[in-house]
């Protein structure tokens, strides 16, 4: 059971940029579609203004298309991501999602240190190290079973025990109460 829910709340994180994507590209299709049939309204009375209409169009169309087969996925990402950071609320979220996502699926690899252990009351936490600063760790520990939630803490280096396990292991751990 916890499995599923873990698939499930994965397979949600997945798609979310993918529906706020697809939510922009309808608004700014609509965009272009205005813009484009008040552009064609206004030259209706001219058949030279028409075609030039239609040249400059397809002159864009042809530089957009030339410049994503050069570049590929990088432009539409970074277009992407520059349209999506102009939305306040939806650029917060969707960095932060963005970041956990890169973070715990190991592309992010620079700024994750591990696994590891923290001391509370003499139990043991497992938590993941997001960030080193000077002399502390900044640690997330997820709650369990759902480690969507939970509380990040400032840690000094001397009292965090590293762990062997992967990102995929400590989820693991995590989402199965400790079972596997």
């Amino acid at each position: 059971m916890n499995k599923l829910l873990s698939y499930i709340f994965k397979g949600i994180l997945t798609l979310l940029p993918i529906i706020i994507l697809i939510w922009l590209i309808k608004i700014v299709y609509n965009s272009i579609s205005s813009i484009v049939g008040y552009i064609f309204s206004l030259s209706s009375q001219s058949l030279i203004a028409t075609i030039i209409v239609c040249f400059l169009v397809l002159v864009f169309f042809f530089l957009l298309g030339f410049i994503v087969e050069r570049n590929k996925e990088a432009i539409l990402l970074k277009i992407t991501e520059l349209i999506i950071g102009k939305i306040p609320v939806i650029a917060s979220i969707y960095s932060t999602l963005k970041e956990a996502i890169n973070l715990f699926s190991g592309k992010n690899t620079e700024n994750y240190l591990g696994v590891v252990y923290i001391t509370l009351n003499n139990y043991k936490i497992m938590g993941f190290v997001t960030k080193e600063a000077s002399d502390f760790y900044w640690v997330f520990v997820p709650t369990t079973p759902n480690p969507t939630s939970g509380f990040l803490l400032q840690v000094k280096k001397d009292e965090v025990e590293k762990s062997d396990l992967s990102v995929a292991d400590g989820f693991k751990k995590l989402v199965s109460l400790g079972i596997k």
